[in-house]
């Protein structure tokens, strides 16, 4: 059962950027720390930066690779938003390194010393229908969190710092799926409720 375990272990570690780089549908999102600055990593597959891309400037808008990474650029500017301590984070030197497995890297200006709030919203890659993507914050003082980012959140989330760990606010979208999902309850309920009724006085008057 242990060595189970740790060839499981194992390929996790082997095949995981493997299936970075070669999925359209999944990307990770780095916020982090280093040296005393911040910068922030979105990597996904080629494949996937190239269909967005077609998607919103069309095939014709890029014959050079530097054309190319331009555009994603522009694209991740557009749909990339970091917010701390309710302070719009501002991306500077955005690069874009090609690969099968393609990275875009900036820095981030002026993060405050300490976290109280972050709101991320990450809709680069919104048009894959079963997009994900793993959001992974790794910053001074505070435990390295993650969290999942879908088209069934919107893919955004906002954390609160409590007692120097995050925690996730239910954002409106959660909350009216929990209320959906409470209101379908109560519904199935009252169907039970009905039919066990009419089951009993059934049997009653027989």
């Amino acid at each position: 059962m242990k060595f189970k375990l740790l060839f499981l272990l194992i390929g996790m570690v082997f095949f995981t950027p493997f299936l970075f780089a070669h999925s359209p549908d999944l990307s990770s999102m780095m916020i982090y720390e280093q040296n005393g600055k911040y910068f922030l990593a979105i990597k996904s597959s080629l494949t996937a930066f190239e269909g967005e891309i077609d998607y919103h400037f069309n095939k014709n808008a890029y014959k050079t690779p530097e054309e190319f990474q331009q555009l994603v650029s522009k694209h991740f500017q557009k749909n990339c938003l970091l917010i701390i301590n309710n302070d719009t984070i501002k991306f500077i030197n955005p690069t874009v390194v090609l690969g099968h497995e393609t990275t875009v890297f900036a820095e981030l200006l002026n993060v405050p010393d300490k976290f109280n709030s972050l709101y991320v919203r990450n809709t680069v890659f919104k048009d894959m229908p079963n997009n994900m993507c793993e959001l992974i914050l790794t910053l001074k003082g505070l435990p390295q969190k993650q969290y999942i980012l879908t088209n069934e959140n919107n893919q955004e989330v906002k954390l609160r710092v409590e007692n120097d760990n995050w925690e996730v606010e239910e954002t409106n979208a959660s909350f009216f799926k929990s209320s959906n999902l409470l209101l379908w309850s109560l519904l199935f309920l009252s169907v039970l409720v009905v039919v066990a009724i009419a089951v009993w006085r059934k049997k009653n008057i027989s």
